[in-house]
């Protein structure tokens, strides 16, 4: 198990996760409701979303480790599983905030003839930016719902030692 100053490290990154996701989540609906804003958000919604995938793959492996060195508890067990949802929701929003800034970002896609085509059509623009608004919508749900099975794994056992 991977501790820092003595805690484990699960405890400390799920801090980043609790705040990032959501302002990641936050400024890709932005991005996707309002193209107008493209020039501004597209840079943080790549950062933002990457940092919170990347926080949130390594709470889940700083998890893992937390995980086999506790009893087995059904508690834990269930928010093991949210936080596995959460991986997915974050990789999906993550995915979806790349292949959006990619398609319409005003950056990359007028430098690229392929991608300059794609953006003119119109129905696939639409799809995409509705996934990056059911993914960021799921993501914030999915952060609320793995925090809470977390807490709920920590201070039900606390009450009831």
């Amino acid at each position: 198990m991977l501790e820092i100053l003595g805690l484990p490290a699960h405890i400390l990154f799920l801090h980043a996760v609790v705040v990032l996701s959501p302002v990641a989540a936050l400024t890709g609906l932005v991005y996707a409701l309002r193209p107008s804003w493209g020039r501004i958000l597209e840079g943080p919604a790549v950062v933002l979303a990457v940092l919170a995938a990347g926080f949130t793959l390594l709470t889940a492996s700083a998890g893992e480790a937390l995980q086999h060195a506790l009893p087995s508890d059904p508690l834990i067990e269930a928010h093991a599983e949210q936080g596995g949802l959460l991986e997915v929701s974050a990789a999906l929003f993550t995915g979806a905030v790349l292949v959006l800034v990619v398609m319409t970002g005003p950056w990359i896609s007028r430098k690229t003839p392929f991608l300059t085509r794609l953006r003119h059509t119109r129905w696939l623009v639409i799809t995409v930016r509705v996934l990056v608004v059911l993914a960021a919508v799921w993501m914030i749900y999915q952060v609320a719902v793995t925090g809470h099975s977390g807490a709920q794994a920590v201070w039900t056992n606390w009450r009831t030692s």
